[in-house]
């Protein structure tokens, strides 16, 4: 597949497992199992890549796993901040120390959630939940 990535999932509506690429949005693969969606998306894969070259176009580049400093700036509200900095002070760790505990338990919460989830439709409406938009 040529070092792109994939996933794949049960879908109830089609009664199989479909198998998608983030960097081929729109491409997906359909089988019976596991194995088979992700066979048939290779083919799909490959079909799309002779096209792009067909056409003199340059296909999407594979996502890799990069490395990560572990640290990134973040803007938020005052009063969140002020908020975050009150807790922090008041259990006597550091502002950073707080925030990562926080983050590491609502990141876990939500994995928890997605995996006792079902259906694609649930997962979407877990995480949508978990993000505050549902």
């Amino acid at each position: 597949m040529a070092n792109y990535s994939y996933s794949v999932a049960w879908s109830p509506r089609d009664a199989a497992y479909i198998a998608l690429s983030p960097e081929f949005p729109g491409l997906s693969a359909v089988g019976a199992d596991p194995a088979r969606a992700i066979k048939e998306l290779e083919v799909a894969i490959e079909l799309a890549l002779e096209t792009y070259a067909e056409a003199g176009e340059r296909p999407p580049a594979p996502s890799l796993i990069g490395e990560y400093s572990g640290q990134f700036r973040l803007r938020l509200p005052k009063s969140l901040h002020q908020r975050l900095a009150f807790r922090a002070e008041s259990e006597g760790v550091s502002l950073n120390a707080l925030v990562m505990t926080i983050l590491a338990h609502g990141l876990g919460s939500a994995e928890s959630e997605l995996k006792r989830t079902k259906s694609g439709t649930e997962k979407r409406r877990a995480m949508l939940s978990w993000r505050g938009f549902a």
